[in-house]
């Protein structure tokens, strides 16, 4: 939607503008609005700060149609974990006065780390923001995450879009619990007169139009991806039923400006933009062969042993992967996802504006599947090479062999 006509917000601060999300919004704010948009940034320069923006933005702009908007682009160097964001009282107030509207986007996105190493950016940091609103004035949009349903996921529960506390708990899901609090602190603002709206994503994916998703040019390249990436690599998949979520990432950004300018209309109202229409883990898989690729379903309990022993090959190597490390980890635990989210105010608020999720299907991957392997990420169909599964006696040579090859390489470098 064009905005530039109807958005009154002149000034805008964006957080996590170098992310996925956060940059796919910035280039949907350069495309729809005229305002100016600050993002705050921990380099240490400008030059820096603003080069790591733009490159994000590049992905989601490959034509360059943006170039001539770029320039409502200013980093602003700060800290949102710091108080008044490390800036001088003077400075902060200054800018405070300046601001209109509030996106909210940075986060520690770490599925395995505790919830005391995420608790300064997710918590605090969102407390530092909450603080600069009521300074400002200026009505917050706050990107939490569909997974403040904790344990309650393993559950048969329905999380509905005014709902935050269902008596979830969050052991050993820091990252979960992070967001659940920072969604509390935020709930507990509306008494001071905060205006806020909150959005909840799930699985963020490509653009649904032409693939863009920063696979190199963020830090963090999304377990998604990384999925796919093993499934292709090794030609094999485990079997599951279990809903899979597949959000577009300009979807949620189109919806979050949505949201944000019609605050009037969302103020202190939560939504779900999750896909309503999810596919099973199993439909995912189909849609990629469907697409060319060959994956060999094998028993589950086969695949799992074949990672955890080191029996699965590709090229005479054991495979290893950020998606299989962590299939590792939780292969003992016997946990069904069984918890859903409603949709129903999300869909009937957008439809009003036109704004539609796309369905998951073999069109949609075949969007995503050519841009990763355009991008180097996957190999193409015709490239793709497949992994061998050993048995356990061979793999006991092989490691040996491993140990040898690796013993005389370390005796050679140290005779250099």
């Amino acid at each position: 939607m064009d905005y530039r006509n109807t958005c009154q917000a002149k000034n805008i601060l964006l957080t996590g503008a170098s992310g996925v999300l956060g940059g796919r919004l910035a280039a949907e704010l350069l495309k729809s609005t005229t305002a100016i948009i600050y993002c705050i940034s921990r380099c240490t320069d400008i030059e820096t700060a603003k080069e790591k923006i733009l490159n994000v933005i590049k992905v989601y702009d490959p034509k360059g149609e943006l170039v001539d908007e770029c320039w409502r682009l200013v980093p602003i160097l700060g800290n949102m974990v710091e108080e008044h964001f490390s800036f001088a009282e003077t400075d902060y107030n200054e800018f405070a006065q300046s601001i209109d509207l509030v996106f909210h986007c940075a986060a520690n996105v770490s599925l395995m780390a505790s919830y005391e190493k995420l608790k300064p950016t997710n918590v605090d940091g969102t407390q530092r923001i909450v603080d600069f609103c009521l300074k400002a004035h200026a009505p917050l949009l706050f990107v939490s995450s569909y997974s403040v349903i904790g344990d309650q996921l393993y559950h048969e529960c329905t999380l509905q879009e005014d709902q935050l506390d269902i008596g979830q708990h969050f052991e050993e899901l820091g990252y979960e619990q992070s967001k659940f609090e920072a969604e509390l602190l935020i709930h507990n603002a509306s008494d001071k007169g905060l205006h806020w709206a909150i959005v909840r994503p799930g699985n963020i994916w490509g653009d649904s139009e032409t693939g863009a998703y920063p696979l190199l040019e963020t830090r963090v390249k999304g377990i998604y991806y990384e999925m796919i990436k093993s499934l292709i690599e090794t030609g094999y998949t485990y079997s599951s039923d279990e809903d899979f979520d597949v959000t577009p990432v300009d979807y949620v950004a189109k919806a979050s400006l949505y949201i944000a300018l019609n605050i009037h209309q969302t103020v202190h109202k939560t939504y779900h933009l999750t896909n309503p229409n999810q596919l099973t883990f199993n439909q995912l898989v189909n849609c990629i062969r469907d697409n060319g690729y060959t994956i060999r379903n094998i028993a589950d309990e086969e695949y799992f042993s074949a990672l955890y022993e080191d029996r699965m090959l590709l090229e005479d190597k054991p495979y290893r992967s950020t998606f299989t490390d962590l299939l590792s980890i939780f292969v003992d635990e016997d946990l069904i996802e069984l918890g859903k989210w409603d949709t129903k105010e999300a869909v009937a608020l957008l439809e009003k504006a036109g704004i539609q999720c796309p369905i998951a299907d073999k069109n949609l991957f075949s969007t995503y599947l050519k841009y990763a392997a355009k991008r180097n990420w996957i190999s193409d169909v015709e490239e793709q090479k497949l992994a061998k599964i050993i048995k356990e006696m061979e793999n006991k040579i092989f490691m040996q062999h491993l140990y040898d090859e690796d013993f005389s390489a370390s005796a050679i470098s140290a005779g250099n």
